[in-house]
């Protein structure tokens, strides 16, 4: 076969074998050949000093999404901001971000144990006046900024109710570890 005979041969087969390979890509799904992650939740136990342990990682995974897709500061009428949360890493991560804006910082957990509670209620009064704040801490983290002063803070876990005189500084903050005992009528304030 001369080489004018063999070059059309060759241009109809690579043709072919072109137009199969175009064909099996518009078949395949957009998704295929993409690596695929699955997410992980890492759940932390609170230890009785309060301090949480450092966040690890997931490998594959991106760092926290941003705060706003987490976690939603809110406003009390008498100009009170706070946020609570907690609930798993990227939350935790989300308000380990913002703490340093918040002058009372709360911690909720089952004693012993150390798990952690939420739909906690949260009450704070001023020692010689009125409730400066009423809130629901969705997690185990709650976060609040006030003005200096003394405090009379009311937590209540489904009716367990623990109260404290605190103190917020005029720089700085105060942390505060709430612990009930784990016995709670039908799971209430557990998550």
């Amino acid at each position: 076969m001369g080489l004018l005979a063999a070059l059309p041969l060759a241009w109809v087969v690579g043709s072919s074998a072109l137009a199969q390979v175009a064909m099996e890509r518009q078949a395949a799904p957009p998704w295929v050949g993409v690596p695929v992650v699955q997410a992980q939740t890492e759940w932390a136990i609170a230890p009785e000093g309060g301090v949480l342990p450092e966040a690890q990682p997931v490998p594959g995974m991106s760092t926290a999404p941003p705060l706003g897709a987490i976690l939603e500061s809110k406003s009390t009428e008498k100009g009170v901001r706070y946020i609570s949360g907690g609930v798993g890493v990227s939350e935790r991560e989300g308000l380990a971000q913002v703490k340093s804006q918040y002058n009372l910082r709360l911690l909720f957990a089952v004693q012993g144990s150390g798990e952690y509670l939420s739909d906690i209620q949260v009450r704070v009064d001023e020692a010689a006046g009125p409730t400066r704040l009423t809130a629901v801490s969705t997690g185990p983290l709650f976060y609040a900024r006030l003005p200096p002063g003394r405090y009379d803070l009311t937590v209540d876990a489904a009716g367990q109710v623990q109260t404290r005189q605190v103190t917020v500084p005029a720089s700085g903050a105060t942390d505060q570890s709430f612990y009930w005992a784990s016995h709670f009528p039908s799971g209430e304030a557990r998550r």
